[in-house]
């Protein structure tokens, strides 16, 4: 952070220091006579000229004083870090507003299950952007969120529209999937309306995948934040999920030729009509520690059980609880 030599004082040659200097010469009387009480004063007009002219001064010094830009600036990265291990947990995509851009990459590994309801793990490369308050803050762009474009920003709401990539798998990923056609990625489209009061945070989102295997999702979220020590910043959070039929027939249904060619080669499923409903419920823990101005390391723990029927009673679905862990560094331009 720039500093300013200790010999330099814009107060003493800026203006309005200069007009508060003579309104406290001329309004200040001084009283000869301590009993005399009529003396002890400053005038009213002077009084409110003097206040007035006092906050023209604190605001001129603060906008000409070089530092005063950084102090912004450094307050924003703060900002923008503990908004980070919200995005992190992706619980809920929610960040305050910013008045500069924040340009945050890192890379870590990721250990989930080969897809949920499965019983075999992996890991995976967890590569991370996260770029937000390009175009006034009506502009962001992460590999979690996808990009976004904040249409409302109200007072304690804010809402936008997203276009995210959706991941699909293949029959290779597991051997339960053997025999099963291979879920198609694709393009999402959703929406978010989101509630904040201070630390704690309310989202609602959804998202539409478009294509062959097209299906709607939505969300709810709650989230809070903390920053229990200066360079440690943690967030909470809990979510219910809602898939349509669609959803439900992608992600866990099975059709009679499906179940037959799956038998065929020696997996033995049986045809399943997975509905709509609610999916899974879960928790979330995030962390984000700075190691100095630009480097950090993050971590994230999810745990998440398949809890509606669709679901959980479906061949697919090895085991319910479907935990996942991301650990990595990042940097912050």
């Amino acid at each position: 952070m720039r500093r300013l030599g200790s010999n330099h004082d814009i107060r003493e040659t800026h203006p309005a220091f200069r007009i508060v200097t003579i309104l406290m010469e001329n309004t200040v009387v001084t009283n000869p006579n301590p009993h005399d009480r009529s003396l002890q004063r400053v005038t009213s007009a002077g009084a409110v000229a003097w206040l007035l002219a006092m906050a023209f001064c604190d605001r001129a010094f603060a906008q000409s004083d070089p530092t005063y830009e950084d102090i912004t600036v450094s307050t924003e990265r703060r900002t923008a870090l503990q908004a980070e291990s919200l995005s992190i947990s992706a619980t809920p995509e929610v960040a305050p507003r910013l008045e500069h851009p924040s340009y945050i990459v890192g890379l870590g590994a990721l250990v989930a299950p080969v897809y949920d309801g499965s019983n075999k793990t992996k890991v995976s490369p967890y590569p991370y952007v996260d770029i937000r308050g390009l175009l006034d803050d009506h502009l962001f762009l992460s590999s979690l969120r996808g990009i976004g474009v904040n249409v409302l920003d109200a007072g304690p709401f804010r809402g936008g529209l997203t276009l995210n990539y959706a991941g699909g798998r293949t029959s290779s990923d597991d051997p339960r999937l053997r025999g099963l056609p291979d879920v198609k990625s694709g393009v999402a489209v959703g929406g978010f309306l989101t509630w904040s009061l201070a630390n704690f945070s309310v989202e609602a989102d959804t998202d539409n995948t478009l294509g062959s295997d097209g299906r709607l999702e939505a969300a709810l979220g709650a989230n809070y934040s903390m920053t229990p020590v200066p360079r440690l910043h943690l967030s909470i959070g809990a979510h219910v999920n809602w898939g349509d039929s669609r959803y439900g027939r992608v992600n866990f249904g099975i059709t009679p030729a499906e179940a037959a060619q799956a038998n065929a080669l020696g997996n033995p499923l049986t045809a399943y009509n997975a509905k709509a409903g609610v999916t899974t419920v879960g928790f979330t823990g995030a962390g984000l520690y700075q190691l100095g101005k630009h480097w950090g390391l993050v971590g994230r723990v999810g745990l998440q059980d398949l809890v509606g029927s669709g679901a959980k009673n479906s061949p697919l679905t090895q085991r319910a609880f479907v935990p996942s862990v991301a650990l990595g560094a990042m940097y912050q331009f």
